[in-house]
């Protein structure tokens, strides 16, 4: 229906409208052949959904996560940055069992940076029950990495050793914010 009236390729609608002549029939004209396009494309859009072809592409069009620095709210911030530190973490494993020594140096450092941006925005708050969380999760995040030192080979230990002491010079911090009142 680009603009051609052939007769034999209308459709129900445009047939069933009266043909007057004027402004009129032709905005009766639009609108059918609107509606005619927007049922094609819904049902066209409805197999391929149920066919599963947009889903990955639905998820892979939107971010994978959020910048914490967006949230207002610092308890739900530190968690995003809590996240965003057992994601790095995660991704550091991997590569790491994949003998990507450098990615995973990157991922740990990603994770050290997280940690340290969760303690800065609990300083303010001063709430013992946020410090206490994230100290938990801290520590959680401490005997994952001694698994992983003892998983990798000495000579790929450097940074991941270095990453250890970083990670309990924040966990002492996180502690510390959780005793005081």
């Amino acid at each position: 229906m680009n603009g051609s009236s052939n007769p034999a390729r209308e459709s129900f609608l445009t047939r069933s409208l009266l043909r007057a002549k004027g402004v009129e029939s032709l905005q009766k004209r639009r609108t059918a052949e609107f509606f005619e396009r927007l049922s094609v494309r819904f049902v066209l859009a409805v197999g391929l959904l149920s066919s599963g072809v947009i889903a990955p592409l639905a998820t892979a069009a939107r971010p994978s996560q959020v910048d914490p620095r967006e949230e207002h709210d610092p308890a739900r911030r530190s968690e995003k940055f809590l996240e965003t530190a057992e994601a790095a973490f995660d991704g550091a494993r991997s590569a790491y069992a994949k003998d990507d020594v450098h990615t995973g140096d990157a991922q740990l450092d990603e994770m050290i940076t997280a940690l340290q941006n969760c303690v800065s925005t609990l300083q303010p708050v001063h709430k013992s029950r946020l410090y206490k969380r994230a100290e938990m999760r801290v520590a959680s995040l401490q005997r994952r990495l001694q698994s992983l030192l003892d998983e990798i080979s000495l000579t790929q230990r450097g940074w991941a050793e270095q990453t250890g002491r970083k990670l309990e010079e924040i966990h002492d911090k996180l502690l510390e914010g959780a005793m005081k009142k």
